[in-house]
């Protein structure tokens, strides 16, 4: 009797704390890169993305994407333009801004974190800089990014558990790396059960990752990474998965003021959303499942109408065709209405 005793306790031993502890899931999405604005010069234009938030209201950018964003616990995106109003004109193509309102777009459009991270946060100097902080936070909304501006982490509570967010931008960070060190020591400090990184790199329009990619993957990994969400390239790219971290290389753009025609000899029209379930046994991460939802980034052609939408039938099978083209591994295919569901990545401390 007493054998079998120890017998069962050492089953018993053997056997994963899920038979035993309490599951908790939270969901999180990541869309492609948002511009709530545009140069200057097309601000004034009927086309520009302004006047259709005028028009329609702080809620139609990702209007036909909430049954991803607005059901789910987390969305985050990067917000790739400065928000301010008072800053001279700028008569560059390549500085963007939005006025300091929009950022009413984001509660509105469920989106409860940014990443500051990326090539046009310094469009409009600190100043741009500091407005767009400032409307950021009388909305409410949590901010990442370590740039010559400020260097922030952030953290969302949601069911008990603790997400942080970091945004990684390599073209600052390779000569100032103890900016990043400071933000996931920040996050660590504050006890974030699982930390998400936004990385901002790569070659635009190209539909292959580059070695940087990679690269960051490791370094962030070693600092304590659990997911890897990639942007810039404007274009959806491939993925990897290595010890338990889901790494997407870019998942292109999502709603874009920046580009005003979906022409497609000139713009890539196709993106995807990344919607991840994240578990949790007790409040300690166990691992994640993926979801990939291809979408078309306007409801409209030849014009830009700033509404992405999902993808269905064969334009979804040719985005994640694309995808897999970038992609070292089989992915499980995409079903309309259901996404491209992944296999269970359990995370390997």
């Amino acid at each position: 009797m007493k054998k079998m005793l120890l017998l069962a306790a050492a089953v018993l031993l053997m056997l994963p704390v899920a038979a035993f502890g309490e599951t908790q899931t939270i969901t999180l999405t990541c869309a492609g890169s948002f511009m709530p604005g545009s140069n200057d010069k097309v601000s004034t234009q009927a086309y520009a993305f302004h006047r259709y938030i005028e028009q329609y209201g702080f809620a139609y950018p990702f209007e036909k994407l909430q049954s991803l964003m607005g059901a789910d616990d987390i969305t985050l995106v990067s917000l790739e333009c400065v928000l301010n109003d008072s800053a001279p004109a700028n008569n560059s193509p390549h500085y963007f801004r939005g006025p300091e309102t929009f950022a009413q777009v984001l509660p509105a459009c469920s989106i409860e974190v940014v990443n500051l991270a990326n090539t046009h946060t310094d469009d409009f100097g600190a100043e741009g800089y500091r407005s767009t902080t400032a409307a950021l936070d009388a909305v409410g909304v949590p901010y990442c990014g370590t740039t010559e501006f400020g260097n922030h982490a952030c953290f969302v509570d949601v069911k008990g558990i603790r997400v942080g967010f970091v945004g990684v931008y390599p073209y600052w960070h390779k000569d100032h790396p103890q900016d990043l060190d400071k933000a996931f020591r920040f996050l660590k400090d504050n006890r974030c059960d699982v930390i998400v990184a936004s990385l901002h790199c790569g070659n635009e329009y190209n539909d292959i990752h580059g070695n940087i990619h990679e690269n960051y993957g490791d370094k962030l990994k070693k600092l304590g990474a659990n997911l890897i969400i990639g942007n810039r390239a404007r274009v959806p790219q491939g993925l990897r998965v290595f010890d338990g971290i889901t790494q997407l290389f870019s998942l292109g753009v999502s709603s874009y003021g920046g580009v005003t025609g979906v022409d497609e000899e000139v713009h890539c029209i196709q993106g995807a959303v990344a919607q991840f379930t994240l578990y949790f046994e007790d409040g300690k991460y166990t691992g994640h499942r993926l979801t990939l939802w291809p979408i078309h980034i306007s409801g409209t052609s030849p014009e830009n109408n700033y509404q992405p939408m999902l993808a269905e039938g064969e334009e979804a099978q040719e985005i994640m065709q694309r995808i897999q083209r970038d992609t070292g591994f089989t992915l499980n295919p995409c079903i309309d209405g259901q996404g491209a569901v992944q296999d269970f990545v359990p995370w390997k401390k």
